[in-house]
């Protein structure tokens, strides 16, 4: 085995996991706090590349003012599905509310290709030579995506740590009832969830724009790695979706280049089912959360 592709493996598939840890994060923080596994997450993902082509293309906008516009409209629509979907329906049985959620996922893809059409777009970035050091290589644009992911996964860590919002959301999760009598404001928390969980699925789909083309499946391709990340990783817990995200992409980098490229989700579920049966509650998860 050569040791420094294997290393230059390993540092392109950071790059790919930190955008599915994102989408992933918000995916588990949903759940965690919904109950049921939102499809249409990795569609948000497809909005938020979209709308910020709109904005740094065709409107011209400084491309940072068009992230930014991005992931605010994206966390306006995961709130605006809520508010007229989800929440209607949160006294339905699980089964229902993903069902929803399909439905969801084919209006947001459909309403994409009616606006946009199903040709492949591309942000109009400039092309800009890597950086190499010792040997490696590494472009700009995953350098930049490895950074933002970190920053990103700190303030949330943080936020939800050390915050009182992060105590309330606990609270919440863990038992509503209890957390009502105890006076958290249940329904203001849920919300803000939300909007959290839509502007990092946002956020994942623009940096995953800016290393592919744009098509009304950009997300629809997160979907497996996605809910593969948060099971792997442990549902609910951010650190072990960060995690579980990573090794994802470096395994699937690896399985590219000694396997074949197809193979490349073959290997990366044979490896999570291997930690699963070890650990069926992900590698940061608890029981609890996973029944």
């Amino acid at each position: 085995m050569n040791l420094h592709l294997f290393l230059q493996m390993v540092i392109d598939g950071i790059s790919t996991g930190a955008i599915v840890a994102l989408v992933a994060v918000g995916l588990s923080l949903v759940f965690r706090i919904s109950r049921f596994v939102n499809v249409a997450h990795v569609d948000l993902a497809t909005i938020g590349a979209y709308v910020t082509l709109l904005f740094a293309s065709t409107l011209a906008f400084p491309f940072p003012l068009a992230v930014a516009i991005g992931v605010v409209a994206v966390a306006a629509l995961g709130f605006l599905t809520y508010r007229l979907v989800y929440r209607r329906l949160r006294h339905e049985r699980a089964i229902t509310l993903i069902i929803a959620s399909v439905g969801v996922a084919f209006f947001l893809r459909y309403f994409v290709t009616f606006i946009w059409g199903s040709n492949q777009l591309a942000f109009e970035l400039p092309l800009m030579r890597a950086y190499r050091f010792a040997g490696f290589r590494i472009s700009p644009y995953d350098l930049m995506i490895i950074v933002a992911t970190l920053a990103v996964f700190i303030a949330l860590h943080m936020t939800l740590r050390y915050t009182a919002f992060g105590r309330a959301l606990r609270a919440v999760s863990d038992n509503p009832s209890l957390a009502r009598v105890a006076g958290v404001a249940s329904e203001r928390v849920i919300s803000w969830m939300w909007l959290i969980g839509a502007a990092l699925a946002g956020l994942g789909g623009i940096l995953l724009g800016i290393k592919a083309v744009l098509t009304p499946y950009l997300g629809w391709q997160l979907l497996l790695p996605t809910f593969a990340a948060v099971i792997f990783g442990g549902v609910g817990s951010v650190t072990g979706t960060l995690a579980g995200a990573l090794i994802i992409g470096i395994v699937g980098e690896l399985a590219a280049i000694y396997w074949l490229p197809t193979y490349r989700t073959a290997a990366i579920f044979g490896v999570i089912v291997l930690v699963l049966l070890i650990r069926p509650q992900g590698l940061f998860g608890t029981k609890a959360v996973a029944k």
